[in-house]
């Protein structure tokens, strides 16, 4: 009898032990709690819904909890839909075994959907102001979101949620005027903090790339922190009128370059940009820059084009003033010379400072100097020259030291 009863035993608790390995590996697919998800979804938000294909449920013995999994479900929101690729959540045993499922935490994961529709869906929910705006400005782009979830016992969404994502072949425009494209990124959502790594995207054919960019909620809007760099390309006067360099508009033309950026702003909820701050390391391969008509007051034989070449630069922009700090080569004439130099645009008005070292160049003679020295041509031929040129209020104003020749011989001249 003992022995029998042993067998018994022994059999009971290996298919106990088979069974449990069985639904903790393999598990059971069902319909039977669709109709309840649904019951308690509806009468958490009458406008959500959900057409759920068979569940997969899986043991997980040692927490005593059931894993439930749906793949290729449709969430709708007021009959918008987003396909999902699964839905997954978790509930006790306890209430599995009452049939009565209580279920707290949820993941869901989208196939990849049009980033419009998404926000179609999400106006359908709550239809900010905010949410109007980028469905006129979005034009394209596919987005996959995987999205871990909390929930409270009357069904409202806590604040600990946490969204992963990506986004690719986005495209924004905006008012037709600046266009980004082929945007690609990562990101990750948190209450009052979202994150984007990996970014790539495209402006006015230049291509740029960040390695994170930082959204820090605040009372009316975000605080946003970041870098941004781009590879050698070709500046054009678009991407000027958005840095708002109006006065460069006019003069700077066929700029390659490549640069490293810093920055940070904050954006209200009408997305207005405020407290501005960049800076930046640049390398110009070359730029061309259209002589001022000041400059033909006092030089003459200076090219209509003034080439800048290797030049290096730090650009600090902050409250709508622009310095830039830099050195490199200059072509005003025939030979190629060194300048160094430091810019500064505050509002509308632009000041320069310089110090340019010259092989030769010709200065006009101008009428006072006739007073003092009636001989003179009408140009003073200047070589090896250190000046030092400052421009502000529309007035030039230098000084240096070299060799300088009026008539036949040169003489040094400070």
């Amino acid at each position: 009898m003992k022995i029998k009863i042993l067998k018994y035993l022994s059999l009971f608790s290996i298919s106990i032990i088979v069974l449990i390995a069985y639904l903790s590996l393999i598990g059971i697919e069902t319909d039977k709690f669709n109709n309840q998800i649904k019951s308690k979804v509806i009468q958490t938000n009458k406008n959500l819904d959900f057409d759920l294909k068979k569940i997969k449920l899986t043991l997980d013995p040692i927490n005593f909890n059931i894993n439930a999994k749906t793949v290729g479900a449709t969430i709708y929101y007021s009959k918008r839909p987003i396909q999902l690729e699964y839905l997954k959540t978790q509930f006790s045993l306890s209430s599995f075994i009452k049939n009565k499922i209580i279920s707290t935490d949820v993941e869901i994961v989208t196939r990849s959907i049009l980033i419009n529709d998404l926000i179609k869906f999400i106006r359908a929910i709550n239809n900010k102001p905010e949410l109007f705006v980028l469905d006129q400005v979005i034009e394209n782009g596919y987005i996959i979101l995987d999205a871990s979830l909390s929930f409270d016992d009357k069904g409202n969404l806590k604040n600990d949620y946490e969204i992963n994502g990506l986004l690719k072949d986005g495209k924004i425009d905006f008012l037709k005027k600046n266009v980004f494209e082929n945007i690609n990124f990562n990101f990750n959502l948190k209450k009052d903090n979202f994150s984007f790594e990996q970014i790539k995207f495209s402006n006015n054919k230049i291509n740029f790339f960040s390695d994170s960019l930082i959204f820090e909620k605040k009372k009316d809007g975000f605080f946003v922190k970041g870098d941004i760099k781009n590879n050698r390309s070709k500046l054009n006067k678009d991407l000027i009128k958005l840095l708002n360099l109006d006065i460069m508009e006019n003069y700077v033309e066929n700029v390659n370059f490549d640069s490293i950026n810093k920055f940070s702003f904050e954006i209200d909820n009408k997305f207005k940009f405020e407290n501005i701050i960049l800076s930046s390391d640049i390398n110009i391969d070359e730029l061309k820059y259209k002589k001022p008509d000041l400059i033909d007051s006092y030089f003459s034989d200076i090219n209509d084009i003034i080439l800048f070449k290797d030049h290096k630069i730090k650009v600090v922009y902050k409250n709508n003033n622009l310095s830039a700090e830099g050195e490199g080569k200059i072509q005003i004439e025939e030979a190629t010379d060194i300048i160094k130099y430091f810019i500064k645009q505050k509002n509308k008005e632009l000041s320069f400072s310089s110090n340019l070292f010259l092989k030769n160049i010709n200065l006009k003679t101008l009428d006072f100097l006739r007073n003092f020295f009636p001989q003179l041509s009408d140009t003073i031929n200047l070589q090896n020259q250190k000046l030092k040129i400052d421009y502000k209020n529309n007035n030039l104003f230098f000084s240096g030291s070299g060799k300088f020749r009026i008539d036949k011989d040169y003489e040094e001249i400070k």
